[in-house]
């Protein structure tokens, strides 16, 4: 099941076997020497503690799966923004019981039903996901169904997402009525064409404001393989598009990511290089039409930067092609640098993750050139450190709009997460 962790778990060697206890603890601090979003000034600081309990009782025919989470930011400076994306405190995270059925009938297919609160990933992470880097981690109430047969598998779900509310993030908007309902089919039975395809309809409750309020129907695919010797080669191609209304407003949006690869295993350190492009639609204030992207409930971390304290990434209004070089030099070490350019989509839009805007277009498209170097190091199962350097070179459009005294911002993490 995705969002249950693998492992030896607490006690494994005296626990039944119908029992499973994991428990996780990350502390990471960030730091930023420049910070862009309006009404923030100078750097910035954070430590970011985040801890997790998970139990299961039961076996493969059905189970009761409970975690809880609790997320807390210190060392935050005086000016320093928090968000209920960096702390809400102790909250269930997930609650839910299950049942499979496995085998049935002369097409030997596989049935499971699971009823209650979630935290889990959908396709490849960019529409619906369980947050990994963020401290906080998205959650919704509902049910969700799956039906599979050999390579292929189709999930319905009907959740209610769980807001977290700022600054009194102890009461949830859990009454808020939001519903998200979808299907996902996916399909692995060749090496060179795998296949998603999902559609999903959000529809924002009465407690949003009525000026933003969503009605947004998702449809989109997801085609990915290797060819070549020994498949070696590889590719990725998503796309998606949205229609709806939010507020008084049509809403059209799409995007999509693209990229090609090609693997070394043979070499010492396993190279893997990447190149790719990510485009997300902006709005044109001028076409009286909603056009940004809705990520929805999408991760964004594993693909473009860091969130958290930089943040400064997301999928609308975005024009982003890079490379990406990701090494192994030890199978408990990983080493990668990304450098990718960043542009708007839109050039009157905003600038999404941060809110800058120059509604004239004069400033230009241009935001900047971003390189990233990640080192992972892992100590068995149970001890990951996780540190990184962002490096942002403004371009046109923050050297016009953003502080304008360094040229650049420079971000760094590190981070050590142990799991019993």
């Amino acid at each position: 099941m995705q969002g249950v962790p693998t492992g030896p778990g607490l006690g494994a060697s005296v626990l039944p076997a119908w029992l499973q206890v994991h428990a996780e603890q990350r502390t990471r601090y960030e730091t930023m020497d420049t910070r862009y979003r309006p009404g923030e000034t100078g750097s910035d600081q954070q430590l970011d503690f985040r801890t997790r309990l998970q139990v299961r009782v039961g076996g493969r025919a059905g189970w009761i799966y409970s975690e809880v989470q609790d997320a807390r930011v210190a060392l935050d400076d005086s000016g320093s923004t928090v968000t209920p994306a960096q702390e809400n405190f102790t909250k269930v995270l997930q609650a839910f019981v299950g049942r499979a059925w496995q085998d049935v009938g002369r097409g030997r297919w596989s049935f499971q039903a699971e009823a209650g609160r979630f935290s889990r990933d959908f396709g490849f992470r960019r529409v619906i996901a369980r947050n990994i880097y963020r401290n906080t981690t998205n959650a919704y109430d509902g049910a969700i169904v799956r039906a599979g047969r050999g390579s292929w598998a189709v999930q319905a779900l009907a959740v209610r997402p769980v807001f977290y509310t700022w600054p009194d993030v102890q009461r949830d908007r859990l009454f808020d009525r939001t519903a998200l309902t979808g299907l996902y089919v996916t399909s692995t039975a060749r090496r060179a064409a795998n296949l998603d395809v999902y559609a999903l309809a959000w529809r924002d409750g009465r407690a949003m404001p009525e000026r933003t309020r969503r009605v947004i129907d998702t449809g989109g695919a997801r085609v990915f393989g290797t060819f070549g010797r020994d498949g070696r080669a590889e590719y990725e191609v998503e796309a998606a598009a949205q229609r709806g209304q939010v507020g008084p407003l049509l809403h059209r949006a799409w995007f999509q990511h693209s990229q090609v690869g090609y693997n070394w295993p043979s070499v010492a350190w396993k190279p893997r290089v990447l190149v790719f492009s990510d485009y997300a639609t902006g709005t044109d204030p001028t076409s009286g039409r909603s056009g940004a992207w809705d990520a929805l409930l999408g991760a964004r971390r594993f693909e473009f930067a860091p969130v958290g304290l930089y943040n400064l990434l997301g999928r609308a209004n975005l024009n982003s092609p890079g490379v990406w070089l990701q090494t192994r030099p030890r199978g408990h070490i990983d080493l990668w640098v990304q450098l990718r350019g960043v542009w708007l989509a839109n050039a009157r839009d905003r600038w999404r993750p941060v809110g800058l805007v120059d509604p004239t277009g004069s400033a230009g498209w241009h935001v900047g050139t971003q390189t990233e170097y990640r080192l992972r190091y892992r100590i068995g199962w149970r001890i990951e450190i996780d540190s990184g350097v962002v490096h942002l070179v403004e371009g046109r459009f923050l050297r016009q709009l953003g502080p304008g005294h360094r040229g650049r911002a420079l971000f760094f993490y590190s981070g050590v997460e142990f799991r019993y």
